[in-house]
């Protein structure tokens, strides 16, 4: 088993999170985590990359740190990308959005080259498209770093408007709102909330909460939490 020190822990991805009050503090916990895992894998037979391993400072960047495997010291990185998730050591996800922006416009020119003017398949099928295979890019792991800001939010919601105005055929001056009415799409920023919504109520209820599939509800020991499942 690996070391109480490392969390979370995946098969291919470990991270040694520090809080502290001061950087000493924090720099001494993660080279005892660090230590702790090089001692645990050469017990296995394994060994640690370091090239790869990065080490992140969140907030005041005009301080240095210093963790070493092996005498190797690991590279400072002022971002990474984490389970498909980029921080930042500002966690103003700026580069996540763009991240997100930038997968999703291509999936989107993938399925414009499908239609040609107001021909091609059905609005339907362009909607069921969008669902499965361009907004999954906009949101996924959203609750995470829902705290981006007005403007990158605007992003986000122009990619599906635009993508909503492709499928329909829709003028570049149409409404955006109507074009989401007709499409029978939420709003990003709805369905950013009702994300984080889910997640925390997923939260809250993990450890002490029974699934009644049947009734499609959520039956805990204090109340009952109905979970709408409409997209």
């Amino acid at each position: 088993m690996l070391p109480d020190c490392i969390r979370p822990k995946y098969a291919d991805d470990l991270v040694a999170l520090s809080v502290g009050s001061s950087l000493v503090q924090i720099q001494d916990s993660l080279q005892h985590a660090t230590d702790g895992l090089v001692r645990w894998t050469n017990q296995h037979g394994m060994s640690i990359n370091a090239i790869k391993t990065k080490v992140m400072l969140f907030g005041d960047n005009n301080k240095d740190i210093h963790i070493y495997i092996d005498n190797s010291t690991i590279e400072r990185v002022k971002s990474y990308k984490y389970l498909g998730v980029i921080l930042d050591t500002d966690l103003v996800f700026r580069m996540q959005v763009d991240y997100a922006v930038c997968k999703a416009k291509r999936t989107l020119n993938k399925i414009s080259t499908l239609i040609k003017g107001r021909e091609g398949f059905s609005v339907k099928i362009g909607i069921d498209l969008y669902k499965s295979l361009v907004r999954p890019h906009l949101e996924y792991a959203i609750p995470a770093w829902a705290s981006i800001s007005e403007k990158d939010l605007a992003k986000l919601e122009k990619v599906q408007v635009d993508c909503l105005r492709r499928i329909t055929g829709a003028k570049a001056h149409s409404s955006s709102a109507a074009i989401e009415v007709v499409c029978g799409i939420v709003p990003f920023r709805f369905r950013k909330r009702e994300l984080c919504c889910r997640e925390y109520v997923r939260i809250q209820c993990k450890d002490w909460v029974t699934v009644n599939s049947s009734h499609g509800q959520l039956v805990t020991a204090q109340n009952r939490i109905r979970v709408d499942r409409r997209l």
